[in-house]
């Protein structure tokens, strides 16, 4: 009996050790990535559209696993405001916390593609933006809102 005893203690001492050694280093893995991601944010964008003037917007993003994106915002542009524009897109996430995206905005008097270098904080419940084309000045600030569920 106590060598039964001995042994079953020995091996869940041993997978104990295991599962806890292992599992920050797939927690580390699991950092940044699609998956980490994925789900609903919300966010605003700051600053300055040339020359047109003060740009900003606030709206509603979902990032599916798949690197895709889709959502809606309420954009203000030199005065004009627009309810409703549509955004559809791309995004990619590095394991360093770094990434891109490419969006189309639509249903809007201003249709365009940006393009965007990203960064996510606050083990992935945040993320920071800049549009990376010529004549914007314009950053963002995104907090998430539930995670995924795809």
């Amino acid at each position: 009996m106590k060598r039964k005893t001995r042994s079953t203690i020995l091996v869940l001492a041993v997978g104990t050790l295991f599962v806890t050694g292992i599992t920050p280093v797939l927690l580390a893995d699991e950092q940044c990535s699609q998956r980490s991601i994925a789900g609903d944010w919300g966010y605003t964008v700051t600053g300055t559209r040339l020359p047109v003037g003060p740009a900003a917007s606030v709206g509603t993003v979902h990032f599916d696993r798949g690197g895709n994106l889709s959502g809606t915002q309420t954009l203000s542009i030199g005065g004009t405001i627009v309810q409703g524009e549509v955004l559809t897109g791309t995004i990619s996430v590095n394991p360093d916390c770094t990434g891109s995206s490419v969006l189309t905005v639509s249903n809007t008097p201003f249709p365009r593609v940006a393009h965007l270098d990203v960064v996510w904080v606050n083990s992935s419940n945040e993320f920071l933006a800049i549009f990376a084309d010529a004549g914007l000045i314009l950053t963002v600030d995104g907090k998430r809102i539930h995670h995924g569920n795809d």
